[in-house]
């Protein structure tokens, strides 16, 4: 009876069947929303190659699940996609995993490790493409294979060699890969959204300023450039841009991702061929190109790999560069929303530009100015205007780089390129972009005072020109016995004059050193 109870205890364990695996291939519509790298200030140019940023991905999926819980496999996933961040709305998950098993030469190694394979390469006696079988021994260290001329390196003759597989394995993908475990639910269709954060995005701002010729306005085209280093396209995408910084916790950042990838992708192929010094010489070889059909090649992070069978990737292209239409800005608390007015493809390994701000007429004025690290810099000419409606602008001004022009008797032309912070409205926007080759500033120091200064500006351009002097705050010395009427400005005061045309101004103060003791 004991013996009875005890088989009868063990029954539940033996028959517990493996929960449900369920295929999502691909998501019905998606949102892609990417943020500006923080930590890149205006003047740093975007790595188009490695953008060092993320994006939010939201997925909208249809599934159809069986009762009890469901291993919900999402193909086509972000590559670089934060599984922890990652979020399941329409039904509830208990799990999640990102697969890295993707097919690959790794991937097909390790899965046919100890079986069978068709080793295909070029004969060096009659240098005829042959075929022959092979077992899979080793591939820790080298890739190492048995025929039936014994055991030997693959890749170690400098001839073309390649491995032909007779099917993809079920447990290899070829797009990235996140499962979820759902808890135990009715069952049925559904429409579940997947949301998470990826790495490898970025995005930025670029501006074209035209002044007018007289100086006191400008027009200014804003165009939003996104890069995307991910793996994965995402097809007619409603796209968005973030602008401002983002405080970004500690558990949403993962660096592990593209070395992950790129470890998945191919063989290591540095090593020393096997036997040692005998078949080789020891430098890696690459592999050459097969000409097969279509259906048995893909390729794979610029390498062939052979696999027969129906599983095979297609590769998505998208050769739209820029797009006309202009996106509208919208409030995000205290961040700045750009959301496209039509859906696009963000394509893997790409960039997208479009226009996301359009101001034909912005009033501001042109000024000269100088800065006092205890004497005044050589002058530089800003334009500047003040971020509200009245002005013509009275939007958001994300941070980036400007290029200005100007029309003149000769047509438009480049007068010089300028950065900006990230501005919001009601806010001064200064644009410093070049030089003052017609306006020169001269300090002297009396010999019986060695802590007095006597600035004179001179104007050699025939037209009245308006002058600031910066003196910011510093720690190590203050600047006394300034003028009246300066202009106090955070971190700074500020001397303001007009100086007529081919006429000079003079300007005295004092500094005086903080004493540290």
């Amino acid at each position: 009876m004991r013996r009875l109870f005890l088989a009868m205890l063990a029954i539940p364990a033996a028959v517990q069947a493996e929960p449900a695996v369920v295929f999502s291939a691909a998501p019905d519509a998606v949102a892609v929303t990417l943020y500006r790298n923080p930590n890149r200030s205006p003047d740093d140019t975007l790595d188009l190659d490695n953008p060092s940023s993320f994006a939010l991905i939201a997925e909208t999926r249809t599934v159809t699940l069986p009762p009890g819980e469901v291993v919900i496999r999402f193909e086509g996933v972000a590559s670089g996609i934060v599984p922890q961040s990652a979020i399941l709305f329409g039904t509830a998950p208990r799990e999640r995993n990102r697969d890295a098993a993707l097919l690959s030469q790794k991937g097909l190694v390790d899965a046919f490790t100890g079986q069978r394979v068709m080793l295909r390469r070029t004969d060096p006696a009659t240098g005829q493409t042959v075929e022959e079988p092979a077992t899979i021994r080793s591939a820790a260290d080298r890739l190492v294979v048995s025929t039936s001329r014994g055991i030997e390196a693959v890749y170690c003759t400098g001839l073309t060699q390649t491995l032909v597989y007779p099917e993809a394995p079920a447990a290899l993908s070829a797009k990235p890969v996140l499962s979820m475990l759902t808890k135990n639910q009715p069952g049925g269709t559904v429409t579940i959204t997947l949301a998470y954060i990826a790495t490898g995005f970025d995005w930025d701002a670029t501006y074209v300023a035209t002044l007018a010729p007289d100086g006191r306005s400008m027009s200014l085209l804003g165009w939003m450039t996104m890069a995307s280093a991910d793996d994965t396209s995402f097809a007619d995408a409603t796209t968005s841009a973030v602008a401002g910084k983002v405080n970004r916790s500690e558990e949403t950042r993962d660096n592990d991702g593209r070395r992950i990838r790129q470890e998945a992708s191919s063989l290591n192929r540095t090593y020393q061929c096997w036997p040692e010094g005998t078949t080789s010489d020891g430098r890696p070889h690459p592999i050459g190109s097969l000409p097969l059909p279509a259906p048995m090649a893909a390729r794979f992070a610029g390498a062939d790999i052979v696999v027969t069978g129906r599983r095979r990737e297609a590769v998505l292209q998208d050769a739209s560069i820029a797009i006309s239409a202009i996106a509208s800005g919208e409030n995000l608390g205290d961040l700045k929303l750009y959301r496209l007015p039509m859906p696009v493809t963000v394509a893997a390994r790409s960039q997208k530009q479009v226009a996301f701000m359009v101001k034909n007429r912005v009033r501001g004025e042109v000024i000269y100015r100088s800065t006092v690290y205890q004497e005044p810099d050589d002058p530089r000419i800003l334009f500047r205007f003040h971020n509200r409606k009245a002005d013509g602008m009275g939007d958001p001004l994300p941070a980036g780089k400007a290029v200005l022009y100007q029309v003149g008797a000769y047509g438009r032309t480049l007068i010089g390129e300028a950065t900006t912070a990230d501005k919001t409205v009601d806010e001064d926007v200064d644009l410093v972009f070049g030089d003052a080759g017609d306006v020169t500033v001269e300090t002297e120091t009396p010999p019986k005072d060695d802590n007095k200064r006597i600035v004179t500006i001179r104007n050699a351009s025939p037209f009245a020109i308006t002058y600031e002097v910066e003196f910011p705050v510093s720690a190590d010395y203050s600047y006394i016995d300034l003028p009246r009427g300066l202009i106090r400005k955070p971190g700074k005061r500020v001397w303001r004059t007009t100086i007529p045309a081919n006429d000079a101004a003079r300007l005295t103060y004092s500094i005086h050193e903080t004493d540290q003791d």
